[in-house]
């Protein structure tokens, strides 16, 4: 199985699997930690990879540009985490935490809005018991 990236490197590969929380991993033997560190690196060649099994049908992973994780398996085998670009854990919980912030916001005014309502409203009813109380005299 090999890997193939957008500016045309090859690299010898055991596996592609895409994780629940959106990674790719790739694993691999035929490569020292430091030349995946480089190569997976470079966010124009991992652009697009193209993953082909003895020419069968190539599957295509484009985006894939932050470098995560290299880990470490045991019998030499190495693997390197990648995420599409915003889509790593770090990204998210930004972005989340920036929907939250303006979700308070809004709720803040919200409550503003609702304690005003009910000033008008105790004021209403006090205009209304005024008048109730003139008419019925």
């Amino acid at each position: 199985m090999k890997i193939t990236f957008n500016d045309g490197q090859e690299l010898q590969i055991q596996q592609v699997a895409e994780q629940t929380d959106g990674a790719l991993l790739i694993k691999t033997i035929s490569a020292e930690e430091e030349q995946l560190k480089t190569l997976f690196s470079d966010a124009v060649a991992t652009k697009r990879m193209s993953v082909s099994e003895r020419d069968a049908d190539t599957v295509t992973y484009e985006n894939y540009t932050k470098l995560d994780a290299i880990v470490k398996y045991t019998a030499g085998i190495l693997g390197v985490m990648m995420y599409q670009e915003g889509e790593d854990p770090d990204s998210r919980i930004a972005a989340l935490e920036a929907r939250l912030k303006e979700a308070e916001e809004k709720n803040a005014d919200l409550q503003t809005r609702v304690g005003k309502a009910e000033e008008e409203n105790e004021m209403l009813k006090g205009c209304i018991l005024e008048m109730s109380e003139t008419v019925y005299q």
